[in-house]
């Protein structure tokens, strides 16, 4: 059984829905064994679908993050969804091969591993293939292989050099660049290499074909004019204009998932760096600066994302950026040559959060195996951060989540009760280990009140108890400041979770009512 729920109801957030896989399977050959419930960007495997509750944190006003408890069954697998696997061009494994990987690093897999050259990796739109090009026959062939490495097939059979495969948006065709005809020009062919037909006719070359996502126009470089150029065409090849009109050279344009822009290369600026403009040419913004080159920008099927290839590492790295140039990240980290990226147009788990048996995908999800309740902060870009009831509960059933009001506009919060509470478990992030409270005291604890930042996500303070009567008053707003009044045995900030900053017990905590660190316990 699957079901979707509709999340986050009455917030200004909207978080669009990834549905459930259900028995057909999970994204990336990860099937869930049970029922199956799609919350915005995330997938939980759960005992039962008909009792698995969200409920809603009050999100902070300054925020755009919008925090959710998950709960009212086990949930034995929860995995963030979505675009975030690579195939590259890289040396790694000595000659140039074909690799794929995920962002986080994980998954990493060398799919052609042939003695010959192997380089530009293009998807299908379906994500069932990658075309390439490869000398392995003794000149450049464009071949295709099954998304595994697996049926890799000779596409062209040209004595002339053919490259720079790229997909057609509806799978039938794969545009490439072939000097067959003495300069290097535009072709396509079918899917399957049959009816290869020459696009450009020019004096000069014409390379770096990329399809616009309706498949009715392409954009390619061509260095017909005193500089190379960026040029848009029609499908078929007719209505040949230059976009940029830049006196510098630009090449390696790639068109925007939703066909509006298109990102470039270009040494204007001196280095190759990477830059966008509209699908006419217009609004021309560089998007990365950095020593040495930056190239081959590839977009995430979503559009928020670009990956690029650099060598501001001394090496060449994949590195992945926001669509607006922030955020540029090392995918790759290895001592080699990393090139050429493409993105997989397939969903695939970006991160694990719990795993059916403690591991997933050779990564240790931070929470192990079953949960009984999450508590996750989401914003546009996905997954911010994820708390739980730490592992082993005896009595999880026993678990209940209640909203806090009135701390403020910067901070969220929850009270958590149940029977024997121990640990309180906050992801910190791939590759990161959790950070873990261990709120279990004497007498057993019985409550929790934990106060998340609106700034980051994360957890600020965890104050502990025995006595859920004394939680039922609201946290109280004052001078800045959010005042919390009951007995509390255990009292812990951010700054220092693993220290209980009470010795006996404290009956009013004072939180930053920005940060929501604890200043105060008496």
């Amino acid at each position: 059984m699957t079901r979707s729920l509709k999340p986050l109801l009455g917030l200004a957030l909207v978080v669009p829905l990834v549905a459930g896989c259900g028995s057909s399977g999970g994204p990336e050959g990860n099937p869930p064994a049970g029922e199956t419930v799609s919350v915005g960007p995330l997938q939980a495997e759960v005992d039962s679908a008909a009792a698995f509750q969200t409920t809603m944190l009050t999100s902070p006003g300054t925020s755009s993050i919008a925090f959710a408890a998950l709960h009212g069954t086990r949930i034995v697998r929860l995995q963030q969804i979505g675009y975030g696997r690579l195939a590259y061009g890289s040396r790694r494994s000595g000659n140039p091969e074909i690799h794929v990987t995920n962002l986080d690093g994980s998954g990493t897999a060398n799919l052609t591993r042939d003695v010959g050259q192997d380089f530009h990796p293009s998807w299908s739109p379906d994500g069932a293939r990658i075309a390439f090009y490869s000398d392995r026959d003794g000149n450049w062939e464009i071949y295709a292989m099954n998304a595994d490495g697996s049926g890799q097939t000779r596409l062209t059979t040209d004595p002339a050099d053919d490259y720079e495969p790229e997909w057609c948006p509806d799978g039938s065709r794969i545009a490439f660049t072939s000097d067959r005809d003495g300069v290097q020009q535009v072709f396509v062919m079918e899917a399957d290499g049959t009816g290869q037909t020459q696009l450009t006719d020019s004096s000069s070359s014409s390379v770096h074909p990329s399809w616009s996502p309706d498949g009715k126009q392409m954009a390619f470089c061509s260095s017909r004019g005193s500089d190379t150029e960026i040029y848009v065409m029609n499908a078929d090849g007719t209505g040949q204009t230059n976009v940029t009109r830049s006196p510098a050279v630009d090449w390696e344009p790639s068109w925007s998932p939703d066909g509006s822009r298109i990102a470039f290369c270009s040494f204007r600026d001196g280095g190759g760096e990477i830059y966008v403009m509209g699908a006419d040419g217009s609004g021309q913004t560089r998007l990365t600066d950095s020593p040495g080159s930056n190239d081959a920008p590839s977009w995430s099927p979503d559009g928020k994302r670009i990956a690029f290839c650099t060598d501001r590492d001394l090496n060449y790295e994949v590195y992945v950026m926001d669509a607006d140039g922030s955020g540029q990240t090392n995918v790759t980290r290895k001592g080699s040559a990393d090139t050429q990226p493409s993105w997989s147009p397939k969903p695939s788990v970006l991160r694990s959060l719990i795993g059916a048996t403690g591991s997933d995908g050779d990564k240790n999800p931070p929470f192990g195996a079953a949960r009984p309740l999450v508590v996750v902060g989401l914003d546009p870009g996905g997954l911010v951060s994820a708390t739980t009831i730490g592992m082993n509960e005896p009595n999880w059933p026993t678990l209940r989540v209640t909203a806090l009001q009135d701390i403020g506009n910067a901070l969220a919060g929850a009270k958590i009760t149940g029977s024997n509470i121990r640990s309180v478990i906050e992801d910190m992030g791939c590759g990161l280990a959790p950070r873990v409270w261990d709120v279990f005291g004497s007498p057993t604890t019985s409550a929790v009140l934990v106060f998340w930042s609106g700034e980051t996500g994360k957890v600020s303070s965890v104050l502990a108890t025995s006595d859920t009567a004394l939680f039922e008053a609201p946290a109280a707003l004052s001078g800045g400041r959010v005042v919390v009044r009951g007995s509390f045995a255990g009292v812990y900030s951010a700054a220092d979770p693993g220290r209980n900053l009470v010795s006996d017990s404290a009956t009013q905590v004072t939180l930053d009512g920005r940060t929501g660190e604890v200043i105060a316990a008496n």
